[in-house]
């Protein structure tokens, strides 16, 4: 059973993760008041498309690869 739970935790832990800080960004900005709010739904919202542009290029290495 450990090991199933291992599996489910090392493949969706960072999905998982960028979902709550994205939640996080969309709630702080509609909810925040100016400022400080509004700088911290920029950072997280900025998080998921930062990682996106960091994998980009790794996943199109891979698809070649596979070719």
């Amino acid at each position: 059973m450990s090991r199933r739970t291992s599996a489910f935790a090392r493949q969706w832990s960072w999905p998982i993760a960028l979902a709550v800080l994205t939640c996080f960004g969309l709630l702080s900005a509609l909810i925040g008041e100016g400022g400080l709010w509004w700088g911290l739904s920029w950072i997280a919202l900025a998080m998921p498309l930062l990682v996106i542009l960091r994998y980009w290029p790794l996943r199109r290495l891979l698809m070649r690869k596979t070719r």
